[in-house]
Formats: structure tokens, sequence, C-alpha cells
């Protein structure tokens, strides 16, 4: 009985140490198996890339202006309402003309009054011209008649004092002359002006425009100078934005390109053909405008997403995400190398755009299979598995 006992004990023991050996010969042997790294890949992809500012505009019409009255006066005739559309010419509103055209029927009776006084001023002349011939006859004869003591010293003088007498009276008459040419001169501006009161009172549109606001209603008295509507032409617009001063020397007049988004949510692409003189010391900016092109769907003041293209050009790259940042700010990308091992190539960035990087040594790296997912789990010569 006792050595049964002792003969189970040992077999129980042996069939546990050799359960133990067993199990942790299986764990050694999975500890040991090589990792295998499931990844995707792509080649070079040649592509447009473009470095791009985005930005925010606003659309801003080409021509607008605030149309304002010219004279004082009541408006008799307003001819549009907000909203309505007017051709280059047609008439927008009117200011009573009844005095108004009456006052240039003053002015114009002025002139004619002002030019039978010049014409009288000059029928003067004429007879104090003809007097003073008379008188300088009269005074040389008197002149030779004293020489010779033919007659007395105070009848020469009466001679002598015609004479000067005749020659003031041309002077006046040329002075009256001249201060008639004056009065008609003033008579003609105050008709001139009359009339562009006249003109003034209707007012039409200076260009193809909308009436974007009126401020004013019929028969209201106005002042010269009171605002009287706002109005913009519908048909030529232009993306007005900021951007940094960083920029300034890369901006190039009627040459970058911009590219938008019109209210239909189609991609557009104009130029840039305004860019301010000066950055602002402020806001450290500055200003850029593009007009857009004619029949693209944009509407004045709406909010516009832009992107200003510095540089465009064709070239290889791969995915961002598939570059990885190293020491020394130096780049690195995985590939599918031999036997399926995964090797670390140096690549050298260039333009981002959106997901995809330019690659600058591209000929370098020509034909290579590059991991564009799974990167950031492998090393050098770590085992890959390509899924397609």
């Amino acid at each position: 009985m006792k050595m049964s006992g002792r003969v189970l004990l040992c077999v129980t023991a042996a069939a546990t140490l050799f359960s133990v050996s067993g199990c942790k010969g299986k764990k050694d042997q999975k500890t040991f198996q090589e990792r295998i790294t499931r990844v995707h890949v792509q080649e070079l992809e040649k592509r447009t890339f473009r470095e791009r500012i985005p930005v925010q505009g606003t659309v801003s019409p080409v021509e607008h202006a605030v149309i304002s009255a010219k004279i004082s006066g009541t408006v008799e005739l307003l001819k549009v309402s907000e909203g309505d559309r007017r051709k280059r010419g047609a008439v927008l509103f009117g200011i009573d003309q009844q005095v108004l055209k009456n006052q240039v029927v003053v002015k114009a009776d002025e002139i004619k009054v002002k030019e039978a006084a010049l014409q009288s001023a000059n029928f003067a002349l004429k007879t104090a011209e003809i007097n003073q011939r008379q008188a300088k006859l009269d005074y040389e004869r008197a002149l030779t008649l004293r020489d010779s003591k033919a007659i007395s010293q105070a009848n020469f003088e009466t001679y002598e004092t015609a004479f000067k007498k005749a020659e003031m009276e041309v002077q006046n008459a040329q002075a009256s002359i001249i201060n008639a040419q004056a009065q008609l001169k003033q008579a003609q501006s105050n008709l001139a002006i009359a009339k562009k009161n006249l003109d003034d009172s209707t007012i039409r549109a200076p260009f193809d425009c909308v009436i974007f606001e009126t401020f004013i209603e019929e028969n209201e008295y106005v002042s010269t100078g009171q605002k009287i509507m706002n109005i913009e032409n519908p048909g030529k617009f232009e993306l007005v934005c900021y951007i940094s001063s960083v920029y300034f020397d890369r901006i190039e007049e009627n040459k970058t390109p911009v590219e938008f988004v019109d209210s239909k949510g189609r991609i557009r692409r104009c130029v840039i053909t305004y860019k301010a003189p000066g950055i602002d010391p402020t806001t450290r900016t500055f200003k850029i405008k593009a007009e857009v092109p004619e029949k693209i769907s944009v509407v004045s003041g709406m909010l516009c997403e832009l992107n200003i293209i510095l540089n465009e050009k064709t070239a290889y790259g791969i995915p961002v995400d598939a570059t990885l940042l190293r020491a020394n700010n130096r780049y690195i990308a995985y590939t599918v190398g031999k036997d399926s091992r995964a090797e670390s190539v140096v690549v050298k960035r260039g333009i981002i755009d959106g997901n995809y990087c330019e690659i600058l040594n591209a000929a370098e790296v020509q034909g290579k299979r590059f991991v564009t997912t799974g990167q950031t789990f492998i090393n050098n010569g770590a085992l890959l598995k390509v899924i397609e």
C-alpha cells in the first residue's frame, strides 16, 4: 500500500513537469516568430502641384456709386425702386424743373440786355474817336496860329482843353466797352449755370446698374448733396481680400492666378488685377483685387473662398503621409525592397498640395514602391506584406 502511493506520487509529479515543459516550448516558439506588417504601396505619381494661399475674400462691384442730389428741390419724378435694373443713360429721378426753366429764360434775356449795352458802348467809342480827331485838328491849327501871334493865349487854351477832353472821352468809351464785355461774359456764365442746374435736375444712370438701395420718396424735398440711392453694376465684379505682407513680392498684377468658388459651387479661375502699392503698417497686410470674368455667378457682398496660386508645375509626388520627419529636418519614406523587406530612402519634399507632396529627387527614387499606409509601424528591414 505504501509503495503504491509513492509510485503514484512520482508519476503525478513527472506528468506535471512534462506538462509545464511542453507549454513553455510552445510559448518560446511564438515569441521568436517574425512579425509581418500589412501595407499599401504606390509608385511616384505624376500630377500638377500648386503652391497656394487659402484666404477669404469679398465680392465687390467694380462700378458702384452713391447718387446724390446736385441741386435742392422737390423730387417730382422717382423712376426706380430697389432691385430695378437700368441701362446707362436711363433717368433715375428728377427734381422740380419749373423754377429752373424760368431762370434759364431770365438769364438768356440778361444776355440780350448786355449785348445791347456792349453795342451802345461801341457806338459811343466811335463817336468819341471822331470828336477826338476833330479836336486834334483844331488844337494843331490853334498851335500854329498862336506861334504866329494870330490868336490870343486864352483862345489857344480853349482849343487845347477841348482836345484833352476829347481824349478823355475816348478813354471813357474804351472803359465802358471793357465793362460791357465783362458784364456780357458774366451773363453768359450765369446762363450756363442755369442750364447746368436744369440738366442736374434730371439724374441719369452713369453705367448699367441695379438699384441697390433708395433713401427718399417721391415729392420729398432734398438738399444739395443729400444721398438719394446706391447703385451697382451687376455685370462687373471683383474679389477683394487682404493677405500677409510676406507674400508681397510674389504677387504680380495681371499674372498671378486665383481660384475661387462661385455661388453655384463651381470652381472658377481668374487673375489678380490690382495689388496695393504698399503694406498696412498696423495689420502687416496688403490689399489685392481680382476681376471676375463675365457671366460667372457671384453676388455682391458674398464671402468667397480663394486660393491664390503662387507656383504651379507638373512633377512627381507621393502622399504626404508617406514621408516621415527625422533628425536634422530630414525626411524619409519606406519602400518595398528585396525579399519584401522595408527599405528607407531619403526624400526631398517640395510643394505640399492637399494630401500630396512633390518629391524633388524623384529621379533617384523612380520605380520604387513607396509604403503609403502602415509606415509608422515599421523599421528598416521589417518584413512586409503588400495589400493590393
